[in-house]
């Protein structure tokens, strides 16, 4: 598909859906943010939060064969993804986040940012974001200009885990590469290492030393032959978990150990 047709695609369906969706947008007024249970969206130590139960259609892409949106390409679906933003209130946790279905079939693609505050939103750049966008590609990537800058107040892609196929720049919307499993974007700036995993109708993102501060989960789905057009009936949480003093201690006790066991090595 050429990029003047997609261009003219891109331009005709987000007019159409942002004119529906204008109501409920955030203050920016590209996406709105779904809520957590009673509205607590601040996780401090050895706290859980849960969302509200939502439903969510498949928003993976390469619906080639679909009139509704041929030129999504495996790249994210803005609109349709659902956002959460919480606060993470503690310092020292291992904070992991993780979502589950309640009824239908899911694989997930699921990707963290830190951001400015409660996430805006974000605002429609131009070409068509945020109908679809670069749910992968570090901030600046084109299709994220959406969120960041002058136009929204991300400011960082940390992570994302994908429990679906992995896609080459020459088959997404926007030339990113989607790696399959568990993959860092983002320096290690807000934390210390990540983790996670995946599988049926599961998928967890786990940061060490989750850095205070502000932060937004896009969910979509990763798999469009597993979802097709129905629904799934999905809950999120988010969980930290203080890391003890007594791991740094372990650890500098083990360094120590190696010390003196070179020394006497040598001695001998």
């Amino acid at each position: 598909m050429n990029d003047k047709f997609k261009f003219t695609v891109r331009t005709t369906l987000i007019g159409a859906i942002l004119s529906l969706a204008s109501a409920s947008a955030s203050a920016a007024g590209a996406v709105s943010i779904h809520t957590w249970t009673d509205g607590d969206n601040s996780v401090g130590a050895g706290e859980t939060i849960t969302s509200s139960v939502f439903n969510m259609a498949d928003s993976a892409g390469g619906r080639a064969g679909w009139t509704g949106n041929p030129s999504l390409n495996y790249s994210g679906w803005g609109h349709a993804v659902k956002w959460l933003a919480f606060e993470v209130t503690a310092p020292n946790q291992s904070v992991s986040i993780t979502s589950s279905t309640l009824s239908g079939n899911r694989d997930f693609g699921i990707t963290a940012y830190a951001s400015n505050g409660a996430f805006d939103g974000g605002t429609g750049a131009g070409d068509g974001t945020p109908h679809s966008y670069n749910a992968v590609g570090a901030l600046g990537d084109d299709g994220t200009t959406w969120l960041n800058g002058s136009n929204g107040n991300m400011l960082q892609t940390l992570a994302y885990v994908n429990g679906g196929a992995a896609h080459n720049g020459s088959e997404t919307d926007w030339g990113e590469t989607i790696n399959s499993g568990v993959n860092q974007v983002g320096d290690n700036t807000y934390f210390s290492a990540v983790s996670g995993s995946f599988g049926e109708n599961f998928a967890q993102l786990v940061f060490d030393n989750l850095a205070q501060g502000w932060y937004t989960v896009a969910f979509g789905g990763a798999n469009n032959s597993l979802t097709g057009l129905a629904s799934s009936e999905l809950s999120v949480s988010v969980n930290a978990v203080p890391l003890p003093g007594a791991v740094y201690l372990f650890g500098s006790a083990l360094a120590g150990l190696a010390v003196s066991g070179r020394r006497k090595f040598k001695a001998a």
